[in-house]
């Protein structure tokens, strides 16, 4: 079913390009027009104003709007040939055709009525885009810096990497023994069961989809220490959870009626009196457990890291949505300009993701320039400017798996100074310190703090104001958490981000002899091996113009 959403949402995509590109059209010919009435007086001679197609064009609008045509007339007083002021207006006080005294052939006159007929039904059709479509504007397909040129200059370089989203989804033999692996360690840690809510953990275990809404009616996935299935759900719910496409050898389930407590159902249906519980679960669900009288703890280490050690099968989807995220990146830096706005940026990113199938879990954080100084930028609204990075940290899902990559870019034909040019080398410099820890029995903290001393011995120690990364899967911000307190060893096969930065608001700049603030951050996914961290990416960033 995730293949063929995907598809769906691919197809959509294309479909909304289509009619955008359709849109574009009728408004290129309708801009084109209104550029024409605009020209200057010597750019039109008494031979174009006698010409019949002009005049036909002129009847046209003319009959229609009095005043329009007096503009017309009086900008052009010595046209020869043409009515005066007060012909015209009396004229139409009589209701005549102003311009009927010009004998045209009926060939001209069915031609005519053709070009009208033809302009009236593309004046509809173009309305009819703009409501579907939506642009910015009504003449958007002109600018160059709109979303929509944005998404289709890009489009044309990344339309060949879709391809890397071709991965299989996880099989039911993976789902299954998953449920194998966390009913020993249940049963090593002496509890009856694992309890979770709707997350990644029981998207994890059972393809149910963390996206699937939590109410304040417990729907609560149950794996026993003998690797049973089962779920508690409201009885008239039952329908609708059926028709999830869960994963399971066999199940239980237990239904709850609206007057009943559904703790005190799991307990006399189930037997269980210790339980472990999702971090995810909620603290209504816990107390009401322990009310029932059923002991409650909390996630085991052992459980945790089941998730964090990837699958092939799980890097192969991580492998594929966070190298498909980097060219997509790498296509909007080649046709960012000058002038845009964050929100064009946005935009296009978010269509290219559609057109590819894998909208549905999109998300970014796009800043310029001094908005950077906040890592996760705030405010919208901005245009870049010359002499701007532009900070991209973006990622979408691929089998409720997600990408996380973070480029500082520069347009093709933007600059910065040497000063800024230098601060992102420093920071791709700390990146590479970390990759080469990452490898099997170091620390956490002891990678976060080999990157953060590239930055410290460069003066801008101070201003690396967050962890090195984060552990990637299911959630965007999963365990292990790559900081200074972390003492955790990493593992083979686990994916951590690598993402130093360096942020300095306008305030601090000043102090440091410059005039605004800025940031810079570059990220990776990274799988830890023997031999030290891998990018899943594909590559890394060489320059702000090679992302």
């Amino acid at each position: 079913m995730d293949a063929e959403r995907r598809n769906a949402e691919q197809a959509a995509a294309i479909e909304k390009a289509e009619a955008e590109a359709v849109w574009q059209k009728n408004a290129a010919e309708a801009a084109a027009w209104t550029e024409g009435l605009k020209k200057p007086k010597s750019d039109i001679g008494v031979k174009e104003l006698n010409n019949p197609e002009a005049s036909s064009i002129t009847q046209h609008f003319v009959g229609n709007t009095p005043q329009f045509h007096e503009q017309v007339i009086t900008s052009y007083p010595g046209a020869a040939g043409l009515p005066s002021k007060r012909d015209i207006n009396s004229s139409l006080l009589l209701g005549e055709d102003i311009l009927s005294t010009r004998k045209l052939s009926w060939k001209v006159a069915i031609r005519n009525a053709i070009i009208n007929g033809i302009f009236s039904l593309a004046l509809v059709y173009a309305i009819s885009a703009y409501f579907t479509v939506k642009p910015a504007h009504p003449f958007q397909a002109f600018n160059s810096l709109t979303s929509s040129s944005l998404g289709t200059c890009s489009w044309e370089t990344l339309q060949s990497h879709v391809s890397l989203l071709d991965v299989p989804a996880i099989s039911r033999k993976e789902f299954l023994s998953r449920q194998a692996k966390l009913a020993a360690a249940l049963d090593a840690a002496g509890v009856d069961a694992f309890i979770a809510e709707p997350s990644a953990s029981t998207s994890y275990y059972a393809n149910i989809s963390s996206s699937f809404e939590l109410s304040e009616r417990p729907f609560l996935v149950l794996i026993s220490k003998n690797g049973e299935f089962s779920y508690l759900a409201p009885k008239f719910e039952l329908g609708r959870i059926a028709g999830l496409e869960m994963v399971y050898e066999s199940k239980s389930v237990y239904e709850w009626k609206e007057e009943e407590v559904p703790y005190e159902v799991l307990k006399r249906e189930t037997g269980f009196k210790k339980v472990m519980l999702d971090e995810h679960v909620r603290y209504m669900i816990a107390a009401g457990l322990e009310e029932a009288g059923v002991e409650v703890v909390g996630m085991s280490k052992e459980v945790q890291q089941l998730r964090a050690v990837k699958t092939e099968g799980e890097l192969a989807i991580l492998r594929g949505i966070n190298e498909f995220t980097l060219e997509l990146v790498r296509s909007l830096q080649k046709c960012i300009k000058i002038g845009m706005t964050q929100e064009a940026v946005f935009d296009a990113a978010e269509t290219l993701f559609s057109r590819a199938g894998v909208g549905e879990g999109y998300w970014a954080i796009i800043l310029f320039g001094e908005q950077a100084a906040n890592p996760h930028g705030g405010s919208l609204g901005k245009t870049l400017s010359d002499g701007e990075f532009v900070l991209i940290d973006i990622g979408s899902k691929l089998y409720d798996y997600g990408s996380d990559v973070t480029r500082t870019v520069l347009p093709s034909t933007g600059n910065v100074s040497k000063y800024l040019w230098e601060v992102w080398q420093v920071v791709h410099a700390s990146q590479s310190a970390a990759i080469s820890l990452m490898q099997v029995n170091e620390t956490c903290s002891d990678v976060d703090a080999a990157s953060r001393a590239v930055i410290t011995n460069a003066g801008s120690g101070e201003f690396f104001t967050h962890r090195l990364g984060h552990g990637l899967g299911l959630e965007m911000h999963e365990h292990p958490y790559l900081n200074g307190a972390n003492a955790e060893k990493l593992k083979a096969g686990e994916v951590v981000t690598n993402e130093p930065g360096i942020y300095v608001t306008t305030e601090q700049a000043k102090s440091l002899g410059r005039d605004v603030g800025y940031g810079v951050r570059i990220e990776d996914a990274i799988l830890v091996t023997e031999d030290g961290g891998v990018p899943l990416t594909g590559s890394r960033a060489k320059s702000p113009y090679e992302p």
